[in-house]
């Protein structure tokens, strides 16, 4: 990126499936036994033990209501950019190239944002503020560039001794005005670009504001004609490695793209290098899918698959779900596994020695995450209009789990969505139906996120289990 930041150059990977191999001695969860996985499924023997049975009646009318949510960002259309008629060429003060600089110029000093505006309101020279600096500031510290379209060049400068900021200076009528930034660690000037193609550029500015895992925010900032205003204002990525710019939606609109991994210690496991993309939504660049490496824990293959189905990306769920169900190459997880592996990973750093003994493998996480893809690839079937496998695959859910041990609530949620469903068939009254069951069976969300689950994880609540509203 630049002498600030270690460039680090990874393959990363988009396709999301699975990635680790059977452990030896393990038998794998699950057998494919369906054709096509799902999509014509062949049923097995319920088991014999038997649990108490989900209920068939149809919900009370006592759902509680529920907003009506987005189910994913479209991509923008390219037709609809407004292009900005670039500014009238701006006057600034006039210079006086004799006028020295009254300073000198020193990154502690807290008030240096004003004294370099008095000085460049006074008369004082760019050019004499510039070759005051030394060559080390250059580029990340101080850039002279025109940013606001309008043909004058703008300074941009950083200071940095602890805690920094960086100070944008803008001539308009006569005098400068200045744009201050937030406080950080680190500040770097990385690039102008026009991103949003409106013909106005825009500033990219990498900061960081807080030691350990990171706390980076990338500045988007574009000239609205009075001041700055930042286009990526969610642009938040801890452990932040690298980044890049292009168009990976092909709305021939480029996305900043945030790679990022974690320092093991400051994270708790597990952990995957992800990539975090913001894509312009016709008012600012708006976070998308966050795309990890491949997943290696069936819970993560869950949460990949939940979110692709909340981008609208079906297909890429649909393929996550039955690797939940199908795959021996997704390891498990638990509460002990994740304090098993948060202890491997800290031993170093805090000089202990390393956990000796393994903790057992969790067999109710298996069944517990597959009734939930089989409820998912349902939900799937019914919003593409294929109510007739969808019913193939409820039933193949009840056979299965509706008598389990561990499962059995799942299916129950199933029931209670495919019940409302089928007296309207709105995927909303299903959905109200599901998530009202998920609310008084809270303990149905921990498998798949908690705060077991790592730094990552997302955390389950019971909206999170039907998005189509």
């Amino acid at each position: 990126m630049n002498k600030k930041f270690a460039q680090v150059s990874i393959v990363f990977l988009f396709l999301l499936t699975a990635c680790r191999q059977v452990n030896a001695g393990e038998t794998p969860a699950a057998t494919n036994t369906l054709v096509n996985a799902v999509d014509t499924p062949t049923l097995v023997q319920t088991p014999t033990n038997t649990i108490t049975s989900i209920p068939t009646e149809t919900p009370t009318a006592s759902i509680t209501p529920l907003p009506t949510i987005p189910t994913f960002t479209p991509t923008f259309d390219l037709a609809t950019i407004v292009t900005v008629t670039p500014l009238p060429k701006a006057v600034c003060p006039k210079e006086d190239p004799l006028l020295k600089l009254p300073f000198k110029i020193d990154n502690t000093q807290v008030q240096m944002g004003q004294k370099v505006l008095d000085f460049l309101n006074q008369g004082g020279s760019v050019k004499t503020f510039l070759s005051a600096m030394p060559s080390s500031y250059y580029p990340e510290d101080v850039r002279y560039e025109d940013i606001t379209g309008d043909g004058v060049p703008e300074l941009m400068y950083s200071t940095y001794s602890g805690f920094g900021k960086f100070f944008i200076f803008t001539c308009s009528a006569g005098k400068y005005t200045i744009f201050e930034g937030a406080e950080s660690i680190l500040i770097v000037f990385d690039s102008v670009l026009d991103m949003n193609q409106n013909n106005i550029p825009e500033l990219l500015v990498i900061t960081r504001s807080c030691s350990g895992g990171g706390c980076w925010k990338y500045y988007l900032l574009e000239w609205n004609g009075n001041t700055f205003v930042d286009l990526a204002p969610d642009a938040w990525v801890d452990d932040a490695l690298d980044k890049s710019i292009a168009d990976i939606n092909g709305d021939k609109l480029p996305e900043l793209i945030v790679h990022s991994a974690p320092v093991p210690h400051f994270v708790s496991q597990p952990w995957r290098e992800e990539s975090h993309i913001f894509s312009w939504n016709g008012k600012n660049f708006a976070p998308q899918a966050v795309q990890g490496y491949l997943p290696r824990y069936g819970f993560q293959a869950i949460q990949d698959a939940d979110q692709q189905t909340t981008l609208g990306a079906y297909d890429a769920a649909l393929n996550l779900y039955k690797q939940v169900i199908f795959s021996d190459n997704l390891d498990w997880w638990s509460k002990e596994r994740h304090e098993y592996e948060d202890a491997v990973v800290q031993a170093p750093w805090l000089h202990e020695p390393t956990p000796s003994v393994q903790p057992q493998e969790d067999k109710s996480e298996y069944p517990r995450l597959a009734a939930y893809a089989y409820y998912r690839i349902m939900l799937l079937r019914l919003v593409q209009g294929q109510e007739k496998d969808a019913e193939t695959v409820y039933q193949t859910l009840q056979q299965k789990f509706a008598n389990d041990e561990y499962a059995h609530p799942y299916a129950g949620m199933a029931t209670a969505f495919w019940n409302a469903y089928q007296s309207t068939h709105k995927m909303y009254d299903g959905c109200a139906a599901a998530i009202q069951f998920a609310a008084e069976h809270p303990e149905i969300l921990k498998p798949m996120g908690s705060d077991y689950h790592g730094s990552q994880s997302h955390i389950y609540a019971p909206a999170d289990v039907c998005p189509f509203r």
